[in-house]
């Protein structure tokens, strides 16, 4: 079923019409062929999941593109998977970045914000930054997520804990213990270094802090493998520990 990205979606709109335009539109029409009586899926990237009948293409001239009449058939809540893991974490550079939010977006990761240690090397604008939201948003529609990934604004180190409430913070570094899952369905805020490393100072501030160290590897990783590595680890873990702990 063709997958389908439109504007936040009520739950009244089941039995009306929807009109799609943009790049959304011109991909189902001129991609994918959508021939009208085809199904599709409608997704709006805030939890919200439709189903619709594709009905008929407009063309709305050659500067307009096309318009996509779909009638909704069912609008459903899919509630966020639990827990959010929250990454917070080191850019890297190049198109590495934009690779790396692919892949988080794929694995199921909540939100991504830049963090900034002593040694970073790289610091997203607001420009990259609307662009690595586009990122997310073309994965969710290939992974079949009801809620997009966030990109959020970038955070010092320090102030990490200050938004961290409630949620367990861990620090991905090879000198830390296995991790372990808890299974309490609490946040997880997964902090990801830079290629040079945390220096000595900063891990014994997140730990004096409460954070955990832990190592999700036997090898030294780039950024963006360790933070996808690492986010695919605690979301299994962490689910599985759920399941156990609920007798499921």
């Amino acid at each position: 079923m063709h997958r389908v990205l439109v504007e936040p979606m009520t739950d009244d709109l089941a039995g009306r019409e929807l009109v799609v335009t943009g790049e959304e539109a011109h991909h189902a029409v001129r991609v994918k062929r959508l021939e009208p009586g085809a199904p599709v899926e409608l997704v709006d990237g805030h939890g919200r999941v439709g189903t619709g009948t594709h009905e008929s293409v407009v063309k709305l001239g050659k500067k307009d593109g096309w318009a996509l009449r779909v009638r909704v058939d069912s609008v459903s809540v899919v509630e966020p998977h639990a827990p959010e893991v929250r990454v917070v974490g080191a850019v890297p550079k190049g198109p590495r970045l934009e690779t790396m939010i692919d892949q988080l977006a794929q694995v199921g990761a909540a939100s991504w914000r830049p963090l900034v240690t002593a040694r970073s090397v790289v610091d997203p604008r607001g420009g990259k930054l609307d662009r690595l939201e586009r990122v997310s948003l073309g994965a969710l529609k290939q992974s079949g997520r009801a809620w997009a990934l966030r990109i959020e604004r970038g955070q010092h180190l320090s102030s990490v804990f200050e938004g961290a409430e409630g949620a367990r913070v861990v620090a991905a570094d090879a000198s830390g213990e296995r991790y372990e899952p808890v299974g309490d369905g609490r946040p997880v805020t997964l902090l990801v270094g830079p290629e040079g490393g945390w220096t000595d100072a900063e891990l014994a501030a997140v730990r004096k802090r409460g954070a955990e160290v832990v190592r999700f590897g036997v090898h030294v990783m780039r950024i963006e493998t360790a933070a996808v590595a690492a986010a695919a680890i605690v979301l299994e873990a962490e689910h599985a520990a759920t399941h156990i702990s609920g007798g499921a």
